[in-house]
């Protein structure tokens, strides 16, 4: 388990090599992204999705995950906000912070992972995760950042109508619809097809864990390792929120890959996401920089302890 776990973070640290020589510039960084996102996870994400026998059970768990999701992400954002205010961080980085602690990098890592470890089916659960950071991301994360931007203000009816759609219409959601309706439907994915898709999947795991490498070679060590917001908001990441989660989750009436999925899905370090959002809402983007950078980092511990103590205590 350990050595799987070491590959994806032995390719991590390419990136930040790659990065650190210039060999990889912020162009090719950007370009990675939009490959990985729009192009190779939703080819991976249908070819996986579509060769499931997707049973009345299945769906059930898929449904289950993406509603329990929802209701932990909405707890992880009050227990942020009552961290926040009682270690009493600076009213302009709480907001981010905050949405820093709750949303986690369940798709750069999380896919690669889960299939590793847990299977198709796990990835499809990840996915169900994933859909619910989505819409977390931006009713509650937007919401709260806009309340701390320079032009206040909070979510209206236009705006959630609006990040409802960029929630329906993220690609790895429609190609998770995709490969739904392949796996219901009574034909197979063509043999060419699937192989391209295939060929075009693998490449996301290597390439998303190069990407996550290379932009955190940008940030200091040193600077990092004196805030006290990146070092708290890192803590309560892959270490209280997981918890927190287990706790809950224990003795529910779930499947034990219901379960590892939820506990898993809170121990991921920081998405990247909450960055570009609170870029947006003109906020400090480089409070949630400097976490992703800590929580990853300091991940490469944490994540698989997790998965070991989930996966002898769960399965």
């Amino acid at each position: 388990m350990y050595g799987k776990y070491l590959v994806l973070f032995a390719i991590l640290f390419t990136g930040w090599i790659l990065r650190k020589i210039d060999f990889i510039d912020d162009k090719m960084d950007h370009s990675m992204n939009k490959l990985i996102v729009y192009f190779a996870y939703p080819c991976l994400i249908v070819h996986n999705i579509g060769s499931i026998d997707m049973s009345g059970s299945v769906i059930r768990e898929f449904l289950i995950t993406f509603v329990l999701s929802v209701v932990l992400m909405y707890f992880y954002g009050i227990l942020a906000r009552g961290y926040a205010k009682l270690r009493k961080f600076p009213a302009k980085d709480a907001p981010v912070a905050e949405c820093s602690m709750m949303m986690s990098n369940d798709g750069f890592m999380g896919f690669p992972v889960a299939l590793i470890f847990f299977g198709e089916t796990g990835l499809l659960l990840m996915l169900a995760h994933n859909a619910a950071l989505n819409f977390c991301l931006f009713t509650y994360c937007l919401a709260r950042m806009r309340q701390g931007s320079e032009y206040g203000g909070t979510m209206n009816i236009r705006g959630t109508l609006r990040a409802g759609l960029k929630v329906i219409m993220n690609p790895n959601i429609l190609a998770l619809m995709i490969g739904f309706v392949i796996s219901l439907s009574p034909f197979d994915i063509p043999g060419p097809v699937d192989e391209y898709l295939t060929a075009i999947g693998n490449v996301s795991t290597p390439m998303a864990m190069i990407y996550i490498g290379s932009t955190l070679s940008t940030c200091s060590l040193k600077e990092i390792l004196k805030d006290k917001v990146t070092i708290e908001s890192s803590w309560m990441k892959l270490i209280v929120m997981p918890a927190v989660t287990l706790a809950i989750v224990w003795f529910m009436p779930l499947s034990p890959l219901v379960k590892i999925t939820l506990v898993l899905g809170a121990g991921f370090p920081v998405a990247a996401t909450v960055s570009m959002l609170s870029e947006q809402e003109n906020l400090n983007p480089h409070v949630a920089i400097k976490i992703l950078f800590m929580s990853t980092l300091v991940s490469i511990v944490t994540l698989p302890l997790i998965i070991k103590v989930i996966s002898c205590i769960l399965l």
